[in-house]
């Protein structure tokens, strides 16, 4: 299993992304992956990394199908392939109606429709083609991407229920994963290949898991912050659904009665610690290192660790960070 990391990395903001990246490659990280939400966008920190680092392989994780149209995916695709030397892989998905709906301003609707018609304008112009396209949540008409082109970077898809699943089994290059257990991925991949037979092609084989990743942290703070942290996707619906799906049915119903009836507290207090443990990678670096073989096992072939301290000033958070990426580098 390759080891990337995500990024943004809160404590190593502007320039001294500079400095972490360095620091990354010299350990043996192989891959940076961005994630989109509500820091930094997807293609500038990659931009940057493909001019400190002439190896990693580089990733979005995800760009949302709805917030820019096909052909400004393409350009901007295109770019950080070119910039990089050919290591760049665009990572699709749709988000959630949160992001998209309401920060975002977006109407969120026919998410799947939406990404099988993205996919499929974004593939015709990376080709280099004129593009004229007409499906059924957007068109394009006559885009043609004037830009010296070389090969084309892979598109993958995030995955998380049956539909989107055997979607990206038909369509996708890769697959990209987050809030997920080893025990949980092997039925997942189970319908990205009844997609890939629907489709008549073979099955993706590269499955990238992004996993926030707190190492040698006090116990206490760590499992409170987390609660904190996965209760608002626990609510969401879709989210919600998901987690019933794989194995935290109990987690999901009284999370979502909870928050329902304006018990806040509840409602992130009814998240268990089997359910942090599985998802997140928590605990010294040798138990972490541990729970990466168990995700390797389940047929994940690049993680993607966020790494994040809960250390009170910056200097302490750079410090920790430093030591957990050490303490799970590669080599």
């Amino acid at each position: 299993m390759r080891i990337g990391i995500t990024l943004p990395v809160e404590p190593f903001q502007n320039r001294g992304m500079i400095d972490l990246v360095r620091r990354l490659e010299a350990l043996g990280y192989e891959e940076v992956w961005s994630l989109e939400s509500y820091t930094t966008e997807a293609f500038s920190p990659l931009a940057a990394v493909a001019m400190i680092s002439d190896k990693m392989r580089l990733g979005t994780a995800i760009v949302p199908v709805f917030t820019r149209p096909p052909a400004l995916i393409a350009m901007s695709a295109m770019t950080v392939q070119q910039l990089s030397g050919g290591r760049f892989v665009l990572g699709l998905g749709i988000s959630s109606p949160q992001i998209i709906g309401q920060w975002m301003g977006v109407a969120f609707e026919r998410p799947i429709a939406r990404v099988r018609d993205t996919v499929a304008a974004v593939r015709a112009a990376l080709s280099g083609e004129k593009v004229t396209y007409k499906g059924k949540t957007l068109s394009v008409n006559g885009f043609r991407l004037d830009m010296e082109r070389g090969t084309p970077p892979p598109i993958f898809l995030a995955i998380q229920g049956a539909r989107m699943c055997r979607l990206a089994g038909e369509l996708a290059d890769g697959l990209i994963t987050n809030f997920i257990t080893p025990q949980a991925l092997p039925g997942m991949l189970l319908h990205v290949a009844e997609g890939a037979r629907t489709a008549n092609r073979p099955a993706p084989r590269e499955v990238v898991c992004r996993i926030l990743t707190i190492v040698d942290e006090d116990p206490e703070r760590v499992a409170a912050a987390m609660r904190r942290h996965i209760t608002p996707y626990l609510i969401t619906p879709g989210y919600n659904r998901f987690f019933a799906e794989i194995g935290f049915e109990q987690e999901a119903d009284q999370a979502l009665r909870a928050w329902n009836a304006g018990d806040r507290k509840k409602a992130t207090e009814v998240v268990s610690d089997r359910m942090l443990n599985e998802i997140y990678l928590l605990g010294s670096g040798e138990h972490c290192r541990e729970r990466l073989k168990a995700f390797a096992a389940a047929g994940v072939t690049t993680v993607a660790l966020w790494f994040v301290s809960l250390a009170r000033t910056p200097e302490e958070r750079r410090a920790n960070i430093l030591s957990a990426i050490e303490k799970l580098a590669p080599h």
